[in-house]
């Protein structure tokens, strides 16, 4: 993973999409089902993005009423964009997966803030958007490994079934992540562009 989000982020995306496909995860899935394992790890992730924002804003040479102004949109984003699951889905998610999750949050708001300090606003929004479509293509990519794993195991073969299983149960996840996070991404993109094209405007 080369390009605009630099090498520091793409290594934390790799780890943390490795450990989620990991056998963890597989426990996980059994455990809790695979839509709600998918919408923990999205909300997860949204709550820790729009944390790490939060600490971007606060930051920034922005007047007050312009950050709790940005602060508002992000809220709003955050909320709009919660996934369903369970408590407890969403408490094995947080346990387990919340340091890396929190990093990989942290990676795309400082490289975002770099932009920022540049005095781009655009730029600011095209590296999110990098960004998070980085970390739509990983799941996407390990969905396509299971598939793969998939087409080499034979479900009907008590010896392979329970593989087979464990495959199909990651791929479900996986490709439920990459849609919800696709679908995440498009609006917490749109509204933020908004956002930052209206406060420009009040500078």
């Amino acid at each position: 993973m080369a390009g605009a989000i630099g090498g520091l982020i793409s290594s934390v995306v790799g780890s943390a999409v490795s450990s989620v496909v990991g056998s963890m995860l597989s426990s996980m899935i059994s455990n809790f089902g695979g839509g709600n394992i998918a919408g923990a790890i999205v909300n997860a992730f949204m709550g820790s993005l729009g944390n790490a924002l939060n600490s971007v804003i606060d930051n920034s040479p922005l007047p007050q009423f312009l950050k709790d102004a940005a602060k508002d949109v992000i809220a709003n984003v955050i909320g709009n964009n919660q996934q369903a699951t369970t408590p407890e889905a969403q408490d094995a998610v947080d346990d387990n997966f919340a340091d890396q999750i929190m990093e990989m949050a942290q990676g795309m708001a400082n490289e975002a803030a770099g932009e920022a300090d540049k005095g781009e606003a655009k730029n600011w929004l095209i590296a999110l958007a990098n960004a998070m479509s980085k970390i739509q293509g990983e799941f996407l990519e390990a969905a396509m490994i299971n598939l793969d794993k998939m087409d080499g195991l034979d479900a009907t073969d008590k010896k392979e079934a329970g593989d087979f299983m464990q495959q199909q149960g990651e791929y479900q996840a996986n490709i439920k992540m990459f849609g919800m996070m696709s679908e995440a991404s498009s609006t917490t993109l749109k509204t933020i562009g908004e956002a930052l094209s209206s406060l420009a405007r009040k500078q």
